[in-house]
């Protein structure tokens, strides 16, 4: 067989939803790699909240922050920043509607308003992060490669800046990110230089910031937990992050 680029996100999917790893899950990355596939990670959390998954499972290529940053043997090759000018609009409608916004860099965040606010708070609990720290100039002292945005969804009208796409990860945020950047593109320029064609990549994924990939892949998988709009776009739906989801579409796509 052919060897494929085989990409998982990490929340929800290599993740159970209690935050940890199945066995079976590392039972299947080290499968892959014997079997002379090459393997990464798409996901949209910066580089200091998934560095520590990324040496657990012994990764060398990552894919951060929805595609902004790009990592090959450990080295950024890609990377994507929003623009000062752009930064400053969000902020003043984020101001006039009393939204909240964190701020991302390749290494860190910080939420800009002092208040964390309802939403906020509520995204980051339910995942079980740490409420990021405030800093209202860490956007004017540092590369923003992505923002995180909590407002009402009725309200996202009102946060129409060109540079900008908005791209849903919770039912509280959304992910602030260039028009031009996301997972797949990097995903997608990363395989090239390996290689690999759009259609020997195999994307496992649940969320709605997934979509484009998993449709994109060669071999889209949603997982058995992933929002049914993922579901739909799907190539292969698996079981589910608690349920060995990732071992089980290997096994049946004889991968492993």
């Amino acid at each position: 067989m052919k060897a494929k680029f085989i990409v998982f996100d990490i929340d929800g999917t290599l993740l159970t939803t209690d935050m940890k790893f199945l066995d079976s899950t590392k039972q299947a990355l080290a499968s892959l790699r014997e079997n002379g596939h090459a393997i990464g990670i798409a996901t949209g959390r910066d580089y200091a909240s998934a560095i520590a998954i990324i040496e657990e499972l012994e990764m060398d290529t990552y894919v951060l922050c929805n595609g902004s940053v790009g990592y090959v043997r450990h080295e950024l090759a890609y990377e994507v920043k929003l623009s000062k000018e752009s930064i400053k609009r969000l902020i003043e409608i984020a101001t006039e509607n009393n939204d909240q916004i964190v701020f991302q860099t390749a290494n860190g965040l910080k939420r800009h308003f002092e208040e964390p606010g309802e939403s906020l708070t509520q995204a980051y609990e339910s995942l079980g992060w740490p409420i990021p720290d405030f800093d209202d100039m860490y956007w004017n002292q540092n590369p923003i490669i992505q923002a995180m945005l909590f407002c009402k969804s009725e309200d996202l009208h009102k946060y129409e800046i060109h540079e900008f796409r908005y791209v849903s990860w919770h039912k509280f945020g959304l992910d602030v990110i260039p028009k031009d950047g996301s997972k797949a593109k990097t995903i997608l320029k990363i395989a090239e230089k390996n290689g690999f064609q759009h259609e020997d990549i195999v994307f496992f994924g649940d969320g709605m910031n997934d979509i484009e990939l998993i449709e994109l892949s060669g071999i889209g998988i949603a997982m058995g937990n992933a929002e049914k709009e993922v579901k739909d776009k799907a190539d292969l739906i698996t079981d589910s992050c608690n349920e060995h989801g990732i071992y089980n579409a290997l096994k049946r796509l004889s991968f492993i």
